[in-house]
């Protein structure tokens, strides 16, 4: 036990020696916020460029579906008729077109 307390001191020691604390002067508290400043600048640099980067994507597939995706679907065939009308010409309206035997 008393050999692991002179090595727990002994590694206190060296981190306060590796570790200084600052000076306290009248510039330690700006200096630090011009740190922070610093640091939040950079990450909003950073975040700034990802959101262009996303904007820009999402730009050229708006372009690229408006190009190519939208006029290829306006090329598809377009139906004649409707619902009702296919209805009414698979079945006989009259009862002269069933006696006729049109039924199928």
């Amino acid at each position: 036990m008393e050999g692991s307390d002179e090595t727990l001191n002994r590694l206190w020691a060296e981190y306060r020696a590796s570790c200084p604390d600052p000076e306290p002067s009248a510039d330690f508290m700006p200096k630090l916020w011009l740190r922070i400043a610093d640091q939040r600048s950079a990450m909003a640099f950073v975040f700034r460029r990802l959101a262009q980067v996303c904007v820009g994507a999402a730009l050229v597939l708006t372009l690229l579906i408006a190009a190519v995706v939208i006029p290829r679907l306006q090329r598809l065939p377009v139906y004649t008729a409707t619902y009702e009308d296919v209805l009414a010409a698979d079945h006989p309206a009259t009862y002269v077109d069933i006696l006729n035997g049109d039924i199928q």
